[in-house]
């Protein structure tokens, strides 16, 4: 389409719009001297013949409006005033219409520039002539969920959306390329020479790689050239681009491609060519650990924080300025309290002085260098899980407790009735204060302690040692009785000592007894039943986290033993199981983890010989039932926790789980509201649903306004990092010996 037929349909909705007439000063005609080709299409913009003809500002339409005429239907549609705003298809006096109902994933994006993406159009609702909605609507067949809806990671740029967007179909490569000669780059920068290693740029294919943002950067580097891509492409010698948007997406543009699309539409803004430090690299730090030594008495400073960093790094987080801040500070404290001489004061607030509690082996605190939640202070990668989402899968259990106990079997109209429509939407007081945890914390801390204490870690091949675990199990349920007020002769271990676990919560006497009957073999003792038994289902799974660390059976025997001294159920077990497999999935060391959508069908295999008989055909009905399937074209159907069982049950609690969370997990808030807000076990459906979703984002991507409320937050994390630690191939057994086992006796 050329401008003129662009011009002409423009003045053809003109005259429909304001009638035949428009030749007088009040009318309105095309300004032909400022049309422009844009991605889209023609943009044609129009305003009173006054200001065009006789220059009178006063009669200029401000903004100028302009419609949009797109390629290549030529429909019309009606730009929007401010920059990256969405253009809308024209009404037609006197017509009905189809008001267009966009993604508002796309909406937010700010690319209005890049026009409207049929697949990121959910449906049309009809409106009448005087504008008002009928009722009516149509689904879009060619609809495609968005990439945060779907899993993918929340990009923190306009780069990193434009590479989602295309990923899933909302963007043709043509619109794609447009998008990122606006955007800016980071190439790695050596700090000392000031240039880009080679491994940067391969020479011999014009080569090179560059990275979306600085959390994004190899671990090693901590310097960065920023720069625009379109500046890159009118190089002499163009390179070809190999853009590292974050741990799904990788996209090899040439440099061919990219010069063209700067020749037809060339940027605009303001270019970009700095270079730059990475924030533990700044040299104020230097500074900052001069300060601090000469104030504390230590013989030299500390050294700035790469190596915490570049940990942080691996792990997929960035060190904010003020964490690298606090890292010096942190390590400035260690330091001066291994000294000798005493200092003359200790910090009061650890967690302001970069630090944060430990607990050692007679269960008291002692300071540590606080890891922000992003890397594990020790040198371990880990063989199969990644360190921060296991800690996150803890925390994010402890966290959705505590939003749930509050409502905990309370019925949804009783929960409006007592919170408004919307239900709780804040951590609230449920014992004395917000963020207390609760029982279910209490035993999944236990759980875990039986898990490390159990014998068959040193001996992986002996039956006999496995054969021993159901009495661990239940010697760590009495020291969790022991903190309920149970009475237990010469309780071990250094989790029993810890004052702040001596703390009744949530559970009443018939329950408490109940576990006191089976975990000390009382004659007569009837089993229990229900969703209690998924709590061991997260310790379960740590017994897999490193090259023969489990049992023989795998992690099936391990949740099976764990749950089965109380919950002996078939189908409290199958259902453990299962979620014992899903969190096999969630913990991985890889720098992406999947979504609930995705993982909960994966995990279902019809020819597993552990996965048949009816447990496991009501475990598959349950998740097609719940989880939403993001995979197709057309809307997701969203399901609603409370439609989900009754609640109570160990199938309903998982479901309403999987159902809060499915196609929410980038909205970690928003997803743990739904896992509280309905009737029956709110509480525990908000455990389950937050340690998934702890697993996926760690603890830093958890609301951090309800984790900075959140009693025992660290005790919690020590307890994770235990496991992490002891499970993983170079196991804290052979680092620590004795000491371990000081820790974790083996009976």
């Amino acid at each position: 389409m050329e401008a003129a037929e662009a011009i002409a349909k423009v003045g053809q909705w003109l005259r429909a719009v304001h009638g035949p007439d428009v030749s007088g000063p009040a009318g309105l005609r095309v300004d032909t001297e400022k049309v422009l080709r844009i991605p889209e299409g023609w943009s044609v913009p129009y305003n009173t013949i006054a200001f065009l003809d006789e220059g009178r500002p006063e009669k200029e339409i401000f903004p100028p409006p302009s419609v949009v005429v797109r390629e290549p239907d030529g429909e019309l549609r009606q730009a929007h005033p401010h920059p990256g705003g969405l253009s809308v298809p024209v009404a037609f006096p006197g017509q009905e219409n189809w008001r267009e109902v966009v993604d508002p994933e796309y909406v937010k994006a700010g690319l209005g520039e890049l026009g409207v993406p049929l697949q990121a159009v959910a449906g049309w609702v009809k409106v009448d002539a005087d504008g008002n909605q009928t009722g009516e609507e149509r689904e879009n067949p060619e609809y495609k969920a968005g990439p945060i809806r779907r899993g993918y990671p929340k990009p923190e740029n306009t780069l990193e959306t434009l590479l989602s967007f295309g990923s899933v179909g909302w963007l043709t490569r043509e619109l794609l390329l447009i998008g990122l000669i606006r955007c800016e780059v980071y190439v790695p920068l050596d700090l000392e020479t000031g240039k880009t290693d080679r491994f940067y740029f391969a020479e011999e294919r014009n080569e090179l790689k560059v990275f979306s943002s600085t959390r994004h950067l190899p671990a090693r580097e901590h310097g960065w050239w920023k720069v625009d891509v379109a500046t890159l492409a009118e190089f002499e010698h163009p390179p070809n681009l190999v853009i590292n948007g974050g741990p799904t997406t990788i996209e090899d543009v040439s440099s061919g491609e990219l010069a063209e699309i700067v020749q037809r539409f060339p940027r605009h803004e303001p270019r970009i060519d700095v270079h730059g430090r990475c924030p533990e690299a700044e040299e104020d730090l230097i500074r900052v650990a001069t300060e601090t030594a000469a104030r504390m008495g230590l013989p030299d400073p500390v050294k700035p924080p790469l190596a915490a960093a570049e940990k942080a790094r691996r792990r997929g987080f960035e060190l904010t300025a003020e964490e690298c801040a606090k890292t010096v500070l942190g390590e400035s404290w260690l330091k001066r309290l291994s000294m000798p001489e005493p200092p003359r004061s200790k910090p009061n607030d650890l967690r302001a002085n970069g630090l944060a509690p430990a607990y050692d082996n007679a269960g008291r605190t002692v300071p540590r260098l606080d890891t922000f939640g992003k890397y594990f202070e020790r040198n371990l990668d880990g063989y199969r899980y990644g360190w921060q989402r296991v800690t996150g899968a803890y925390v994010g259990f402890a966290l959705g407790e505590a939003l749930g106990a509050a409502v905990d079997r309370m019925m949804l109209h009783d929960i409006h009735a007592k919170f408004g429509i919307e239900g709780v939407t804040d951590l609230i007081p449920a014992y004395d204060q917000p963020g207390r945890i609760g029982s279910l914390t209490q035993r999944l801390l236990f759980y875990t302690e039986a898990a490390i204490r159990s014998p068959h870690r040193e001996q992986p091949e002996s039956r006999e040692a496995e054969q021993l675990f159901p009495d661990v199990v239940r010697g760590a349920l009495q020291r969790w009785l022991r903190t309920q007020g149970a009475p237990m002769d010469a309780p071990d271990g250094w989790l029993v000592q810890v004052p702040d676990l001596h703390a009744r919560r949530d559970i009443d006497d018939a329950e408490l007894n109940a576990y006191h009957q089976l975990a000390t073999l009382a004659a007569g003792a009837p089993p229990m039943g229900g969703p209690a038994a998924l709590i061991p289902a997260l310790p379960a799974a740590l017994t897999m986290a490193g090259p023969g660390s489990g049992f023989s059976g795998g992690a099936r025997q391990a949740v099976r033993e764990l749950a089965g001294v109380t919950h002996p159920e078939e189908q409290d077990l199958a259902a453990a199981t299962y979620l014992t497999w899903l969190f096999e999935h969630a913990l991985t060391k890889e720098a992406f983890s999947f979504p609930i959508w995705n993982t909960s069908r994966e995990v279902l295999n019809p020819d597993n010989q552990f996965q048949q008989g009816p447990e496991w055909s009501a475990i598959k009905d349950m998740v097609a039932e719940s989880v939403p399937f993001f995979g197709e074209h057309g809307l997701p159907d969203l399901r609603m926790p409370e439609l989900i069982g009754d609640g109570k049950t160990t199938l309903s609690v998982l479901g309403r789980a999987f159902a809060a969370l499915s196609g929410f997990e980038n909205y970690p808030e928003q997803a743990l509201l739904r896992a509280v807000n309905h009737s029956g076990r709110s509480a525990l459906t908000g455990a389950i649903a937050g340690a998934l979703l702890g697993a996926r984002t760690g603890i830093p991507g958890l609301p951090q306004k309800w984790v900075d409320q959140l009693e025992l937050r660290y005790l919690v994390e020590q307890v994770a990092s235990d496991a992490y630690w002891h499970f993983d191939r170079h196991s804290a057994l052979s680092a620590l010996g004795d000491a371990w086992i000081e820790r974790y006796p083996r009976h």
